[in-house]
């Protein structure tokens, strides 16, 4: 790999907004399940198939699973931001071209990570509710909605740092 500049790129507004609602997502998601965890059953819905009936069940102790996936993914991907001079860019990168591609990346990193917490915190939501006796929500649209909204920000940020 080529030694690309190494920059300090500073958080914009859209970061800051996408960690604060990433954050009180991840905060929901422990809180909820604390809340709700004396009521639900010892055994609980832990997997579901691609039309999101429940097919895999284990102890509520699974709950835990979720967020804290979240919360590693999140800490990891904040950290990851921190190297753009790392990351391999599809186009020659240069000290004129280096600082936007290197905020288009971090952005893209940004929605990514905004995007997966939301998607850990609705499945954490859906299985609480699936135990609790409510509806399950992990329909037949959860994963070709996930696959859109994610291939969608990484098309765009592609076609972006094209430019």
């Amino acid at each position: 790999m080529a030694n690309l500049p190494k920059l300090t790129i500073a958080r914009s507004n859209l970061e800051k907004w996408h960690d604060g609602i990433a954050i009180l997502l991840l905060l929901f998601s422990f809180i909820y399940s604390i809340v709700k965890w004396s009521d639900l059953p010892q055994t609980i819905a832990i997997h579901f198939n691609g039309s999101g009936e429940a097919d895999g069940w284990g102890s509520k102790g699974s709950l835990i699973i979720l967020p804290t996936i979240a919360l590693v993914l999140f800490i990891g991907l904040t950290l990851l931001r921190k190297i753009p001079h790392q990351f391999n860019y599809m186009t020659t990168i240069t000290e004129q071209n280096a600082p936007y591609q290197y905020k288009t990346s971090i952005h893209l990193l940004s929605w990514i990570k905004l995007e997966i917490v939301a998607l850990f915190t609705y499945v954490q939501w859906a299985v609480i509710q699936d135990a609790s006796g409510g509806a399950s929500s992990l329909g037949v649209w959860l994963l070709p909605v996930v696959f859109v909204i994610l291939m969608g920000t990484i098309v765009f940020y592609v076609i972006k740092s094209k430019k």
